[in-house]
């Protein structure tokens, strides 16, 4: 690690105890500032502020504030190039069916995160994926340009 390169931002919003802690170590290791940030109206606004590389969230469940915030974020036009790992003990497939359901009253889609990984992720395939998702003119899942 180059001590003169500024080191990419990474925001972690909920996560439990265990989680938060393996995420620190193992994004503290290389080029990564990990940082804890809450949920909610807060965590929206300092994600505005801030503007971080990416942003790793945790779902614990459907219906979760976390799943609210992912919205919000994903419909504002300024945050929602920023690339999100969702981390969850939810399935894909059920994520998807429940989306539908914390859309907007608009009827517009909340489309999926670049990445969707269930707890607890491997290591390697974590990390492969955020170095991926930081790196400039990165594809996400869905094969759009960031």
């Amino acid at each position: 690690m180059n001590p003169d390169v500024e080191k990419k931002k990474i925001f972690l919003i909920g996560n439990e105890a265990d989680m938060r802690i393996f995420l620190l170590n193992l994004l503290g290791t290389g080029d990564f500032e990990p940082v804890i940030v809450e949920s909610g109206t807060a965590g929206l606004k300092r994600i505005t502020e801030e503007k971080p590389a990416l942003i790793i969230l945790n779902i614990l469940q459907y219906r979760d504030r976390n799943m609210l915030l992912y919205r919000d974020l994903k419909h504002d036009e300024t945050l929602k190039k920023i690339p999100v790992i969702m981390l969850s003990d939810v399935d894909q497939k059920t994520f998807y069916h429940c989306q539908k359901f914390t859309s907007r009253p608009s009827g517009q889609a909340i489309h999926g995160p670049e990445a969707y990984l269930v707890k607890p992720p491997e290591a390697d395939e974590l990390l492969q994926l955020v170095h991926a998702l930081t790196q400039t003119g990165n594809v996400n899942a869905t094969g759009e340009t960031l």
